[in-house]
């Protein structure tokens, strides 16, 4: 039964549609699914139109998921969910649709089995965490006072991580004198200067840096007149990103070009070290029914936990699911770990309605 009804739930969510700043419709669901197991859910609002969907009994032990995705981008079935070979491809379905698939589950199994229990945590359906901005999750602690623990659901392969990776995301504009194609050896290109540029940066930061996005030329026969980049690297632990931004610049100042190149600085973020007193240990306990381990990592990427930080929550990034295939149109879960993280939160639910 459990099996079927997080598969179906994940199939629903994933065809509905959420990209950031278009979420209600979602919200809208999970605000049905969880009203008729009794929860009654409160909206903070972030924007005019934008809200966060929030669960609060009063305990101290906060579950925090986002419910927007990224685009399809490319992924042409993103929102027309398959099942095949013992998985569920579609758009959000590892980050973080099949989390919150689990989340509803693992609740409606836990009021069936327990119908005069209350769930023993507070829950946090949050909006814009796949933008910079990340309103959802910076607005949400101004709503619940005293929230001291949090669990924010990720892709982590099944890891506990304690620990986040930071980066430096810029952005890079090579602006050159342009000519005719067939005289193209008498002027810079562009597009190669921002490549030497790009080599002597990753020498001088010693490790790769990711384009995420370039743009240059057009089919008229010319060199282009430029280059647009956007790009980033990681931040390990004990880096500070203001001194490795300083090496951008070396980098810049040194470069043998006549050519104009600005660099522009569009989001840092340090590598954190969380506080899991007090959460730690019980989610330990918890995976290891599930798992038979638990196993600690270092969330690569970006986190709604960061805000949470910063606020003071103690907090652990958890969740099944690959991060690699998430944003592409692989991106998928098995149903093996639909029904583990199911598992899990009934699991932790058990836990802390014991103790």
């Amino acid at each position: 039964m459990v099996r079927e009804r997080v598969k179906e739930t994940l199939k629903e969510l994933i065809a509905i549609p959420s990209v950031s700043g278009k979420e209600r419709e979602v919200l809208e669901y999970i605000e049905r699914r969880l009203n008729s197991v009794g929860l009654e859910l409160k909206k903070q609002f972030v924007e005019e139109n934008r809200y966060n969907l929030i669960y609060d009994n009063g305990s101290d032990f906060l579950i925090s998921v986002h419910v927007d995705t990224v685009p399809p981008a490319g992924f042409k079935k993103a929102y027309k969910p398959e099942e095949r070979n013992g998985r569920i491809y579609g758009r959000g379905a590892s980050d973080v649709k099949g989390a919150v698939a689990s989340l509803i589950t693992a609740v409606e199994w836990f009021k069936r089995d327990f119908p005069d229990r209350d769930i023993p945590v507070s829950l946090a359906f949050v909006v814009d965490e796949e933008q910079n901005t990340a309103l959802g999750s910076e607005k949400l602690p101004e709503f619940l006072e005293g929230k001291k623990r949090c669990l924010v659901l990720e892709p982590t392969y099944g890891l506990l991580c304690t620990k986040q990776m930071g980066a430096v995301e810029f952005s890079v504009k090579v602006m050159c004198r342009s000519a005719h194609g067939a005289e193209f050896e008498k002027v810079e290109n562009p597009t190669k200067v921002f490549i030497n540029f790009l080599k002597e940066l990753e020498k001088e930061l010693g490790r790769e840096v990711n384009v995420i996005m370039i743009r240059s030329g057009s089919r008229v026969y010319t060199v282009p007149k430029e280059c647009e980049a956007l790009l980033e690297f990681k931040v390990f632990e004990g880096e500070s990103p203001e001194e490795l931004i300083g090496k951008i610049e070396k980098v810049k100042e040194r470069l043998n070009t006549e050519c104009d190149l600005s660099v522009k600085v569009e989001d840092t973020e340090a590598f954190q070290v969380f506080n899991t007193d007090g959460l730690l240990p019980i989610l330990k306990r918890v995976l290891e029914k599930v798992e038979g381990e638990a196993k600690e990592g270092v969330m690569p990427s970006w986190t709604d936990a960061s805000n949470y930080h910063k606020a003071g929550y103690h907090c652990v990034v958890f969740g099944y699911g690959s991060l690699l295939d998430s944003h592409t149109d692989r991106e998928s879960i098995s149903v093996e770990e639909l029904e583990k993280f199911t598992k899990f939160f009934y699991e932790l639910f058990k836990e802390l309605s014991d103790s």
